[in-house]
This record gives structure tokens, sequence and C-alpha cells, in this order.
């Protein structure tokens, strides 16, 4: 919109630590350029790039991204933060990069979903909510893998794991608020860039996500098992023909004919995922400092909204996990989720802090 971009820098009367002991999502919200963070309206007409950069007492940064999300999606987000730190520290090699390209961005993903006046996004809950983070290490992320296994999926991701015990955790959460059970939608955001015909390339620079959906009933009966063959198979229905359908329906996101109407009738629960698992945020946000202490992806106002992210160790992963806060009464003290995940631990516990 040519709108330019926007630089802040602020100075905190505080210490990061003291952060990073306890994150809260709503302590973010002070190291934000605007307060876009009080309604998704907020940016409208704004630079389609802001950013702040604020100094704690004790030395530290942290630098805030924000962009529109119709512009930029996770992997472009990543190729932007490598450019930038790259040109920081004048190297011009990718951080981390066994191969040292240059970071070189293409803006191509237009071939696949040009502009369009009539394009339909995916729904979302704007409401009241409360977030939560929760962190599982290795070996819990490992025994979960082994109790969702199956003969149908003998080895199910950690991405599918991890949001099939969410997902089962979220609908018993809302079956206990509402006193009944009630069917539901995993939506999955999808990077649609290696199965776009031609693929695009990794270095491409767009919002080039769209999602896929898998089903549950009503029934109370379903396992954890049967949350991930239904996530598995939702994967391969979308691979098979589901971007040539979005790109038919001028849609991002699919409503299966079953369920349409209990939809449109808000008589369904639907949770969208997006996991940033596989993208190297903390390899490439090195502006000359090293890597970050910690990164995450705050959600002020949408409800159902999983975010799955890489810890700081490259071994475990974090969830911030958005419900009602009806809903996340219940799903916080969740015996079966926290028998495998920890409830907001300090970052410190489990990240190299000594320069703090």
């Amino acid at each position: 919109n040519d709108e330019g971009a926007e630089y802040v820098e602020a100075l905190a009367n505080g210490f990061l630590f003291e952060y990073l002991q306890k994150p809260d999502q709503n302590l973010l919200r002070d190291f934000h350029p605007f307060n876009y963070v009080e309604s998704p309206a907020a940016s409208n007409g704004c630079p389609m790039l802001r950013v702040q950069a604020t100094f704690f007492k004790c030395g530290g940064l942290a630098i805030t991204v924000c962009t529109c999300h119709k512009l930029i999606d996770g992997a472009s987000l990543r190729i932007f933060v490598d450019s930038w730190a790259t040109t920081a520290r004048a190297d011009n090699q990718l951080s981390g990069s066994s191969n040292n390209k240059e970071v070189t961005p293409r803006f191509v993903t237009s071939t696949i979903f040009p502009a369009s006046e009539s394009f339909v996004a995916a729904p979302s809950h704007i409401s009241p909510v409360k977030a939560n983070r929760f962190v599982f290490d290795a070996k819990k992320i490992d025994e979960l893998k082994a109790k969702v296994a199956s003969p149908t999926v003998p080895r199910p991701t950690r991405v599918e794991a991890l949001t099939a015990l969410i997902w089962k955790c979220a609908r018993a959460a809302s079956r206990s608020n509402l006193g009944y059970s009630r069917p539901s939608l995993s939506v999955q955001a999808i990077d649609v860039r290696a199965v776009a015909e031609p693929p695009l390339p990794d270095n491409s620079v767009g919002n080039s996500v769209a999602y896929l959906t898998a089903q549950a009933s009503e029934k109370e009966t379903e396992t954890l098992q049967d949350l991930v063959c239904s996530l598995r198979k939702a994967k391969a229905e979308f691979r098979r023909n589901g971007l040539k359908t979005l790109l038919k329906n001028k849609s991002i996101f699919d409503i299966p004919e079953s369920i349409k109407d209990k939809f449109e009738k808000d008589e369904i629960d639907f949770y969208t995922f997006s996991s940033l698992v596989n993208f190297p945020y903390y390899e490439v946000a090195d502006f000359g400092w090293g890597k970050p202490v910690h990164m995450t992806m705050p959600n002020y106002w949408v409800s159902n909204l999983i975010i799955i992210m890489a810890a700081n160790d490259a071994k475990g992963i974090e969830v911030w996990v958005t419900l009602s806060p009806e809903d996340m009464a219940f799903f916080e003290g969740d015996e079966e989720l926290l028998a495998f995940a920890t409830r907001n631990p300090s970052v410190l516990e489990y990240t190299n802090t000594k320069k703090l």
C-alpha cells in the first residue's frame, strides 16, 4: 500500500529475565509498536511492516515484527528475518546454512494465488480469549508418539501426535463446559509450496498457506489413535486434489459437505492448528549477538487457535493454546495433557542463558 515500513525503539523499565522466568502473553503487548493487539482491524491502512526494538535495563533486547498475514506467511517471515539478520551481520550468508547461499527472496506466490477480491479466507472466532503455553520435551514427545501409533499410522510425526492430544483435550474441555459433546474440525494450516504444480521454490515470499480439515464426531470414545488417523487421511486427501479444489472455489478453506450445515449454524467446534516447527527461526534470527533465547507468536483475540513452535533447544516443542476462558479453565488442568506437557515452565530451565 506504499506506506513503507515503521521502526520503533523503546526502553523497558525492567529486566528480560523477569519475562523469561514465567512467559506471559499479556506482557508482550508492551513490546508491540502499535495497538493492533486490541483489534484485528486496528492495523488497516497502516504500513505492512512494523518493527519495535525494546531494550531492557540488563542490556537484553526484544524484537517484535508485525506484518500483514494477507501478504506474508510463516515461511516468508523466516526468509525476511534471515535476509534482515544477514544484512545486519554484513556477512552475506544464510545464518546456520551449510551451503552458504545468499538470501534471495523470490516474489512468485501470486502465480498460485492471484489477487482476488472474492477470495474467501479461513473463518476465525473473534472473542475474549485466554492463552496458555505448554512445553513438551523430547522424551515426552517420543512417549506420546509411541502411544498414538497404530497399524494405520505406525510412525506418526511429532506434530500429528501433539495435534491429536491437544485436539482431544480441547474437545473434552468444550464438552465439560457445554455439558454435551459436539462434532469438531481440526483445521490445519499447510504450506502449499511443495504441493503446487509446478512446486514453488523454498525461498518464495508471499502467503502460500491453505487449510486442510480433519473431522471428529460427537462420540466421546474417539481415541488419540483415531484422531491421528483422521489427520493423516485429511493430509493425504489434500495432497491428491485439495489445492485444485481450493483454487477452483477461490477459498483457502473448504468445509466438508457432510457438516456444512452444522458449521453455518455454529453447531460444531473447530480448532485451527499452525505448526512452525520446521521453520528454523532460532537459527536465522542472529543479528550479530547470537541466537535468540526465546521466540513466540502471540495471539490476543482469535479463539481455538494453537501455535506449535520448536523450543530453543531444537529438541522440545512449545505450544501456545488460545481458547475461551471457560474452556481453558478445564483444558489447562487436563491430566492426560499434563502427563506429557509442562504448563508454562521458565525459559531459563531448558535454554542456554549464560549471557543473561
